[in-house]
């Protein structure tokens, strides 16, 4: 998929898209925090991508998925602070 043509928000598949990046970004992280290193949007964008096989092929595509991924972030932050807290603290990550 390339992300020019990406779902908007107002397509039919816009929440399944959302939460595809939302799950995405929780991958990038708990890999981050695993390795001990920290993470910007930017490259975080792209780690995202990257994990969606998506083409970022404008700027103003880059700009687009950057953006929702700044906006999602800290949901996908709030979800692996969840289920640590479920786990006891664990969060298990499944390396492919």
């Amino acid at each position: 998929m390339k992300a020019s043509e990406a779902p908007t928000i107002q397509h039919p598949n816009w929440n399944q898209y959302r939460n595809r990046i939302i799950a995405a970004i929780a991958d990038v992280e708990v890999m981050m925090q695993q390795l001990g290193k920290g993470i910007n949007s930017e490259v975080l964008t792209e780690e995202v991508a990257e994990r969606l096989m998506m083409e970022i092929d404008t700027p103003e595509a880059y700009e687009a998925l950057l953006k929702l991924v700044r906006a999602t972030r800290a949901i996908a932050r709030e979800g692996l602070r969840m289920t640590r807290e479920e786990q006891g603290g664990q969060y298990a990550l499944l390396l492919v």
